[in-house]
């Protein structure tokens, strides 16, 4: 029931004496815990000519520390069955790691290490470096990276962060040094400033022990993210030309930041609108009625700075145009009109009843409380969030919609075998 509060789902919030946030739920079901540290070092932190640099430092903090050789690491870790990885994305980088609680202390040193020790050899940035120039090269293949690539270039303007794909391009990762990757990481891999979130088998007591253990040594405050820069959208239609069966279209505007206390009502909206599930206004016109794509969705990106709400779908190239004749349409009519009682009653029903399965995994709820810490939501948001959808109302979804999404100054965005003016 939504009035339910599980307060399983509420995080101890305490600081180690090195300022880092620590954000834990004990969970002794299973023998294992897992750890997850958010620090403020994404894409938007990226230097002018040098993007996609966020993205090699991630990449290159396993490749060696002071104490363990890139071989070393990986070795070490896979002979305790240790899950890790990291990532970054445009507002904050990421470091998983799941353990054994019988190897919570040797996992822990070796990280420990790799998190504030990291040497990026030469030799493995150069061969980094090469494999994130090989993979964008590829991507360039994928008309779905290169209609969210160029979609993003058009609604925010190149001046803007969220401008440009987090990976940077061929020539901005090549212009990347190690000096650059060094740097970078003795700016933003700070304690203050930085989560670490812990799911799992180990009290309190013991967690503090071992964390202060392992990272009191590790100091520093870092950067704040600085005020979001102008976004300069360019609205109209953009054709990207590439031979492919079907065109891979993207229709959207510049929405809102996550922070905004309206996001949780244009969840609701857009779930009615084209949210997951198989009883939208875009399933059911474009698909269902109209047969023009297999699949078809829309979504509002929850982010630091200007999020944007965007209409993703492929269709045949011989009908695209009247695919997206259909979808504005839907959308003019969706912004003038609102929703109906049982279309909202549906879709909070569905938003709900799905949620937790997003719960269910001792990593998942760790992913989840990475999202609600770095974006400053409140602690017992996973036991809110049902309550928050439930209170929406028609009114509520009408406003915001007509607030916030636009069926005019959009930007549309098709990548395939089709010019459309």
């Amino acid at each position: 029931m939504a009035g339910e509060v599980n307060t399983n789902l509420i995080p101890d919030v305490f600081k180690l004496s090195n300022g880092l946030e620590v954000w834990y739920i004990e969970r002794s079901v299973l023998p294992f815990v897992v750890f997850k540290f958010v620090i403020p070092a994404g894409s938007l932190f990226d230097p002018e000519g040098k993007k996609g640099l966020a993205n090699v430092v991630s990449q290159m903090l396993f490749e060696g520390s002071k104490n363990y050789s890139s071989k070393d690491i990986a070795e070490k870790l896979d002979f305790m069955g240790v899950d890790y990885s990291v990532s970054v994305s445009r507002d904050y980088a990421t470091i998983y790691f799941r353990t054994l609680t019988d190897y919570l202390d040797d996992t822990l040193k070796i990280v420990a290490d790799v998190i504030q020790n990291p040497t990026f050899p030469q030799e493995e940035f150069n061969r980094v470096k090469k494999e994130i120039i090989s993979d964008i090269i590829k991507s360039e293949e994928d008309p779905g990276y290169v209609a969210s690539k160029t979609f993003s270039s058009k609604v925010y303007g190149k001046n803007h962060p969220y401008g440009y794909p987090v990976y940077g391009n061929v020539d901005s990762v090549e212009a990347i040094s190690r000096d650059d990757v060094i740097n970078f990481y003795r700016e933003h891999y700070k304690p203050i400033g930085s989560r670490l979130i812990v799911v799992g088998n180990i009290s309190k007591d013991n967690l503090i022990k071992i964390l202060e253990k392992y990272f009191s040594g590790w100091n520093g405050v870092s950067e704040g993210i600085p005020p979001e820069p102008e976004i300069r959208s360019e609205s109209g239609t953009f054709t990207v030309l590439k031979n492919t069966a079907q065109a891979t279209v993207i229709i959207g505007h510049p929405c809102v930041r996550r922070s905004n206390p309206d996001f949780i009502k244009l969840v609701v909206a857009n779930q009615v609108f084209g949210g997951s599930g198989l009883t939208s206004r875009l399933f059911e016109r474009i698909r269902e009625k109209g047969g023009y794509a297999y699949s078809v969705y829309s979504y509002v990106d929850p982010t630091y700075y200007t999020g944007s709400f965007k209409i993703v779908f492929q269709t045949e190239n011989s009908r695209v145009k009247s695919a997206i004749t259909e979808v504005i349409e839907e959308l003019r009519r969706f912004v003038k009109g609102g929703v109906t009682s049982e279309e909202l009653s549906m879709a909070k029903s569905y938003l709900i009843g799905s949620f937790p399965l997003k719960l269910d995994t001792n990593g998942k709820i760790a992913d989840y409380l990475a999202f609600v810490s770095f974006y400053n939501l409140a602690k017992d948001y996973l036991v809110r969030y049902p309550k928050e959808i439930e209170s929406v109302t028609i009114e509520d979804v009408r406003e915001v919609v007509k607030k916030y999404i636009s069926s005019d100054k959009i930007t549309t965005v098709i990548v395939g075998n089709v010019e459309v003016k």
